[in-house]
């Protein structure tokens, strides 16, 4: 093929051109000699090396055939240094996916140098700082160059050296990245008049399937403690209203999404196809709230006790929620694990109830506020390992393809020993299949990004530094781990899925060069896209007889790891939490029922539990979480009581009843059962269930008692289930009652009043006066005393009769 006199005439010049700056960096470097040799830095950091840009990003067979690596050296130690050298080194194509963070870390014995040393300051005193830019072809036969002759993954390292006041030349930094080749374009210093002969194009005989997870999730936000009813919805801080404002967090991630799908740049759908959201349900439930208003805590510990402020972010909300609304439209969306909750630590928790929330009820609330049906049966693990005790968690909530990053690579990896991880799906049980992805891709992509981060998942051996490494080093790392099974076509399987951190924090040129290497993949023939869909139906097609062992109980990084205090105590929540939530019922005023009442303090539990928080304050905010809705549940359980009369009773019967009142504070009616401890000799009356309505219920409590005396009657208030409910109230009661001793008497006394009355009838039925009658004066003195005379004659009369 042959190519225009004019191409041709430009390529000349830029053989010219090179040959000029050949002979200038000759001229100006002659004193660069292996006396400032590589060696390890010492202790005292001296010289910082920061990559300034990368061009190009990605080599291709139509892109420059230069590489231009620009930078800053700054001097941060106590003291000057001299002799400011730099220069670039290479290494060969990266032939395992653990080089992928191998070839970052380590030593420097797979580097070779491009060309020498380049001085770039004579001096550079404390605080001082200089650029460089250092510019060489992928590949030439006549110039110093990269020697990149087929596409790959190459590992590069710009290494500065110099000498400190007071010391010998030494490396004192260095700085890798790893740079994706796709294509190798012709060498520009070749004589040739058909260039275009002398690319080299990828093999794309082999392309890989690939399936990317674009995550939508943050770490909690609701302010820990609030039962649901409570308005307006508390936050613990108001970053969400910048997150979702423009050019934020969530707001970059979605418009990144919605623009990479859009017909404009997609119009065959190949990265809609390949893309699917992964949305993190609490995200959702916090985002939707906060479209009807909401307040912040002032102290973000205060739970319901902490004075507010009104949040900023309401508008935000309401275009970012309706923005996703309508994406969902036209994409793949699937639920993350709520809250990205631990799915190891949540098993240790054992509450099925809260297993259920995590994983099986996370698409429910998708699709409630999205107005969509979202893929399930799909579990993304997130950030941490799939454990054995994950695992049986999974299984027991039902058929599901657990996303996961691949575990054998970190048991190599310990081992010393590099490999290429193996994304076969792999079945567990009948139940539980997973569709494992790379950890090392997994961890390039979490160290893309303003606040890079290391995966709990990775084994320590593949741990790169990221604070040190510049934003652009690192996202040629995540470039060239995209590309990399790719760009492999020996590779088994051809398949991959690509998981970034779910609470992913990308600026808006970041997140589109991942998109737009996602897209050139596919339309290189690279890739395929493999939907979201496909993944599931491959991974569940493996045989129900082709049982692998559990992964083991511990792996991943053990200081992200959940302490058991943490999790008893969630256990423990939780549980009380349940008993009261089986003991509510519905509010008819509001709709209100008791789960959707306690339902914010479960899911709690589940933020509590949340791998978004960094690893080494984990379990500090967890406990904390937990305290506070403990907190909250005592106090729920003491707004249900009973009121204390502060006095005593008086029975004036021995049946009179016993009154009471009870008072419920909660804005849902409760079902709950009276306790009555009494003495022997009282006895009371089972009232069985009691619905008690918010606000206050008398009660007459049917006692009966069989003495006469004061007693202690206590008296207790629980739920229909047995979970104590206020606190226990001491009555002083006081009977008037006889008991039997007052029947016999009252009995006595009836008899004798008959016969009395009996003898008196009889004899007046004789027609005889009765000797009652016979003792009565008739007539008084004017003393008072009855009349002598009277005296006499009934007497005379009573011995006649005689």
């Amino acid at each position: 093929m042959t190519r225009p006199a004019a191409w041709i005439a430009g390529s000349r010049t830029l053989v010219r051109l090179l040959s000029v700056l050949a002979l200038v960096t000759l001229i100006v470097v002659p004193a660069v000699v292996p006396r400032a040799a590589a060696g390890a830095p010492g202790e005292q950091p001296f010289l910082q090396l920061h990559l300034d840009s990368i061009t190009p990003e990605t080599v291709t067979t139509t892109s420059e055939p230069m590489v231009t690596v620009t930078g800053t050296v700054t001097n941060v130690g106590d003291r000057p240094v001299r002799d400011i050298n730099v220069r670039l080194e290479h290494a060969a194509a990266v032939t395992s996916s653990t080089g992928l963070r191998t070839a970052l870390a380590g030593g420097f014995d797979q580097y070779e140098p491009v060309a020498d040393f380049i001085t770039v300051a004579p001096e550079l005193a404390q605080g001082q700082h200089v650029p460089f830019a250092l510019t060489y072809p992928v590949r030439s036969t006549e110039f110093p160059s990269l020697r990149i002759d087929q596409p790959g993954i190459y590992p590069a390292l710009v290494n500065v050296n110099g000498t400190p006041d007071y010391g010998a030349p030494a490396r004192l930094d260095d700085a890798r990245f790893l740079l994706p080749v796709l294509g190798v374009p012709a060498d520009p210093t070749a004589q040739t008049d058909d260039p275009v002969s002398d690319v080299v194009p990828p093999d794309t005989s082999r392309p890989v399937r690939v399936t990317m997870l674009w995550p939508l999730a943050d770490k909690p936000r609701l302010a820990a403690g609030v039962p649901g009813g409570s308005t307006p919805v508390r936050l613990v801080d108001d970053e969400l209203a910048t997150s979702l404002a423009a050019g934020g967090r969530l707001d970059t991630l979605l418009a990144a999404a919605d623009f990479a799908t859009g017909p404009a740049v997609d119009p065959g759908g190949q990265t809609r196809s390949a893309l699917c959201l992964a949305v993190d349900p609490d995200l959702l439930i916090t985002v939707n709230a906060m479209t009807g208003g909401y307040v912040v805590n002032d102290d973000p510990d205060g739970g319901l006790n902490s004075p507010t402020h009104p949040g900023s972010g309401q508008s935000a909300a309401v275009n970012w929620l309706g923005r996703l609304k309508a994406l969902a439209q036209r994409s793949c969306i699937t639920p993350t694990v709520y809250a990205q909750a631990d799915l190891g630590a949540l098993a240790r928790v054992g509450d099925p109830g809260l297993s259920t929330t995590a994983t099986r009820g996370a698409g429910d609330i998708i699709d409630q506020i999205l107005g969509v049906a979202s893929i399930r049966g799909v579990t993304v693990v997130g950030d941490g390992p799939l454990t054995g005790p994950a695992v049986r968690l999974l299984s027991d909530e039902g058929p599901t393809v657990a996303i996961t990053a691949e575990e054998s690579v970190a048991q190599d990896s310990t081992a010393g020993e590099t490999s290429t991880a193996d994304l076969t799906p792999r079945r567990y049980d009948p139940n539980v299949v997973t569709a494992p992805f790379d950890p090392a891709v997994g961890a390039a992509l979490a160290g893309v990004g303003t606040m890079p981060v290391t995966p709990s998942y990775l084994d320590a051996s593949l741990a790169v530094p990221l604070s040190h490494d510049s934003p652009t080093a690192r996202r040629e790392d995540a470039l060239s781990a995209v590309l990399w099974r790719a760009l492999q076509p020996q590779t088994e399987p051809r398949s991959e899925i690509l998981v970034p951190p779910l609470a992913w924090n990308l600026p808006p040129e970041e997140a589109q060069s991942i998109l737009t290497t996602l897209a050139s993949s596919i339309r290189s023939g690279l890739a395929v896209p493999r939907p979201l869909t496909a993944l599931l139906a491959e991974s569940n097609a493996v045989p129900q007889s082709d049982v692998q062992p559990l992964p083991p109980d511990s792996l991943g990084n053990p200081r992200a790891h959940i302490n058991t205090d943490v999790t008893a105590g969630i256990a423990n929540v939780t549980g009380r939490l349940w008993g009261l939530t089986a003991a509510l019922t519905v509010d008819p005023r509001t709709g209100l029922t008791g789960p959707q009442y306690t339902a914010p303090l479960r899911e709690d539990m589940l933020r509590a539990l949340s791998q978004t928080v960094p690893p080494d304050a984990r379990n500090g905010l967890a406990a904390q979480r937990v305290g506070v809705v403990d907190d909250t549940v005592g106090d729920l359980l003491r707004a249900v009581t009973i009121v204390n009369p502060g006095g005593s009773y008086t029975l004036a019967t021995e049946r009179s009843p016993l009154p009471l009142a009870l008072r419920n504070d909660l804005p849902v009616p409760i079902r709950v059962k009276l306790n009555v401890d009494v003495p022997p000799g009282m006895t009371v009356t089972d009232m069985g269930e009691i619905e008690l309505p918010p606000g206050f219920l008398p009660l007459r409590v049917p006692i009966e008692v069989h003495f006469t005396q004061r007693v202690a009657v206590d008296v207790t208030l629980e739920t229909t289930d047995g979970l104590p409910l206020g606190d226990p109230v001491r009555l002083s009661v006081h009977s008037n009652a006889y008991g039997k001793v007052l029947f016999i008497i009252t009995l006595s006394a009836g008899a004798v009043l008959v016969l009395l009355a009996g003898r008196r009838l009889l004899h007046r039925f004789r027609g005889q006066p009765d000797r009652a009658d016979l003792d009565r004066p008739k007539r008084w003195d004017g003393q008072g005393r009855p009349d002598p005379l009277d005296v006499a004659l009934a007497h005379t009369q009573d011995e006649a009769h005689q």
